[in-house]
């Protein structure tokens, strides 16, 4: 997707997942915050795939990622249509995000996109959570439904990209089970957590990928 279309929304928080993977700075962001005496939420097992996809190299970037400013690569696992039923079990992505430069990229944040379009003109009825991979907490992903380049909406999760480094993270996708049938891409996007939406130079220095998603028809 293009850096051609007027951008809007809030800017991202910078939260508590602040800072390099293997290095997170300390605090906790609203996401975390738990009433003191609360059991810590269980930790799901690691996804099955996830040695296999970070032995993967990252993609180089496009004629098109240098054309649009950006300095990410990203690919996710599986690459071919994911596909959720309403009321059924959720789906896993991973998906990693490269720094192509030999510099640090500070503070950022990820969010996640849908056409507006993607089921007719009903609510698309998805619900969509994201951890640090292989086994962070899961919380919750704001699903931005709109019909441009928003990348800053929903924004969360800021943390540093080291110079030459990765980040994987996997997204846990489900539809409720009144979820009408859909389908488009579903559009991940790397932005800096203090850029400014309304200037299209600063917001150059992301990246955005994605994979085709379906919800299948409930009938």
């Amino acid at each position: 997707m293009l850096f051609t279309t007027a951008c809007a929304g809030p800017s991202a928080p910078a939260d508590g997942d602040k800072g390099s993977p293997s290095n997170p700075s300390p605090g906790t962001s609203a996401q975390e915050t738990r009433t003191p005496g609360a059991p810590a939420a269980a930790k799901s097992s690691p996804h099955p795939g996830f040695a296999d996809f970070q032995a993967k190299p990252c993609p180089k970037l496009t004629d098109a990622d240098r054309t649009n400013g950006h300095l990410i690569t990203t690919v996710a696992d599986p690459r071919g249509d994911v596909t959720v039923h309403p009321g059924g079990e959720p789906q896993t992505v991973l998906v990693k995000l490269c720094n192509t430069t030999g510099e640090a990229l500070r503070d950022i944040a990820l969010s996640a996109q849908v056409e507006w379009n993607y089921a007719g003109e009903r609510p698309p009825g998805l619900t969509m959570e994201r951890r640090e991979a292989p086994d962070g907490e899961w919380h919750p992903v704001e699903l931005a439904v709109v019909n441009d380049y928003q990348p800053l909406t929903g924004a969360s999760g800021a943390r540093d990209l080291p110079a030459g480094g990765t980040r994987i993270v996997e997204y846990r996708i489900s539809a409720a089970e009144d979820a009408p049938a859909g389908s488009g891409r579903l559009g991940i996007h790397a932005v800096r957590a203090d850029a400014d939406p309304f200037d299209m130079e600063d917001m150059r220095g992301g990246g955005s990928g994605g994979f085709p998603l379906t919800t299948a028809s409930g009938h």
